[in-house]
């Protein structure tokens, strides 16, 4: 009896004893379990902040990969296509890439617009409407021999200038006085000739210094490039005689934009019949799309400038043994409205107040101008 009493307690203790020690392996495993829940919990918030970090860097990628990719576009050889595409800028202003002179007006003068070939007749666009201008009332105010030499003296005792700049001539150590960001060159081609007006800086460029067909146009407040045009198309007339070709090349004389359309006259200097009397024009170009407007009919303008006087565009064609004549030209069209004869050919035409001033070979003339 007092042996199953020993057992029966025995076995209580040991229970007992069982119990506690579920109790506390339950509280010891909880702990554990609790703390890997936690660990794992900041290992998942840990881990999903990295993962959205990276989800922002991918997407940031992937957007500026689209950014890229609208606005570059390509065709199937990888090439930006410049045909048809339009270029957003600022949300508002449309580019025509086909076109590098619209956009920002800036050009690259080392890629200049090559122009088309002109008529060698009198040619105006269909959509040119002809104002019909009337031509200026010029009034002879005195007429007498000059020199023929002493151009300076006349500039100097009417108190007149061409706006002309000094171009670099090295092999007579003559220095320019061009803007600095303006070079002497263009590519191989020396500048033969500059001037400005009140806007705009034009620099002419030729194989030699008797010739000249590009034409890079700056700003003249910021010195920018806003224009770069290749007139080789207008150097050579469609027929001439053949022993005269090296004389006939038609060079860039003067040029001046006015609302955005450039006027620039051409002309060789030898007799007109070398280049079957093909020669001596001014052209109005359209700025905005390069297309030509309007070219007068040929021996109209081989003077060194031409002066714009309202509607009218005033300039001087001659040569020995040719007529010589003071031109009116009407701007809208490029029609000639009056021309008056003149003892020898037109030099330099300058306005100064209400007085035309005309140079020629050997007459200095002054007209009145009537308005």
């Amino acid at each position: 009896m007092k042996r199953k009493l020993m057992i029966l307690i025995t076995l209580l203790i040991v229970a007992i004893l069982g119990a506690c020690k579920n109790d506390a392996g339950k509280a010891v495993y909880g702990e554990t379990t609790d703390n890997a829940v936690i660990k794992t919990e900041a290992g998942k918030t840990e881990n999903s902040a990295k993962t959205k970090e990276i989800s922002t860097e991918a997407d940031d990628l992937k957007k500026n990969q689209t950014n890229a990719s609208d606005e570059s576009v390509g065709d199937s050889t990888g090439k930006t296509t410049k045909d048809s595409i339009e270029v957003t800028k600022h949300s508002t202003e449309t580019i025509d890439t086909n076109k590098n002179y619209q956009g920002d007006n800036s050009f690259d003068i080392n890629n200049p617009v090559l122009l088309p070939t002109p008529s060698f007749s009198y040619y105006k666009a269909d959509k040119v409407t002809d104002n019909k201008n009337q031509p200026i009332q010029l009034v002879e105010k005195s007429k007498k021999a000059n020199q023929i030499t002493d151009d300076e003296n006349w500039f100097i005792n009417n108190k007149l200038s061409m706006n002309t700049l000094q171009i670099p001539i090295p092999s007579q150590n003559i220095s320019d006085n061009l803007p600095d960001e303006i070079d002497g060159m263009w590519e191989d081609l020396p500048m033969t000739s500059a001037f400005h007006d009140d806007h705009y800086i034009y620099c002419i460029y030729g194989s030699d210094y008797s010739e000249g067909y590009i034409l890079n146009i700056y700003d003249a407040t910021s010195v920018r490039p806003v224009y770069s045009l290749d007139f080789s198309n207008y150097r050579y007339s469609p027929d001439y005689i053949e022993e005269d070709y090296d004389y006939i090349q038609q060079k860039i004389n003067w040029a001046s934009i006015k609302d955005n359309i450039l006027y620039i006259s051409h002309s060789h200097n030898t007799y007109a019949k070398s280049s079957k009397n093909m020669n001596g024009y001014i052209t109005a170009i359209d700025l905005s799309d390069m297309s030509i407007l309007w070219r007068t009919d040929a021996l109209v303008s081989n003077s060194s400038n031409f002066q714009i006087i309202g509607n009218v565009i005033i300039c001087g064609y001659g040569f020995t043994d040719e007529p010589d004549y003071l031109f009116q030209i009407d701007i809208s069209s490029g029609k000639i409205l009056d021309k008056k004869p003149l003892k020898s050919a037109a030099s330099y035409i300058i306005q100064k107040d209400n007085v035309l001033f005309v140079r020629t070979y050997n007459t200095d003339y002054e007209f009145d101008i009537v308005k």
